[in-house]
C-alpha cells in the first residue's frame, strides 16, 4: 500500500488487534473532501469485534 507523503500515517494496522477488534480495512477522508467536512479528516478502520466470552 502506498500512502501520499501529505497524508498522515494511520495509527493502526491491517491485522493488528485492538480493544474493540481486529482491523480489516482502513480508508482515509482527505482534506477537503465532503466527507472529511461531514466527518472529520483522517483515518478511519473497519474492524471485526472482538467476542465477548461469557
Amino acid at each position: 500500500m502506498s500512502i501520499p507523503k501529505h497524508w498522515d500515517y494511520p495509527r493502526f494496522a491491517l491485522d493488528q488487534r485492538t480493544e474493540q477488534g481486529t482491523i480489516l480495512g482502513l480508508y482515509y477522508y482527505p482534506s477537503g473532501t465532503e466527507l472529511a467536512n461531514e466527518f472529520d479528516e483522517g483515518w478511519r478502520y473497519v474492524l471485526m469485534p472482538n467476542k465477548l466470552v461469557w
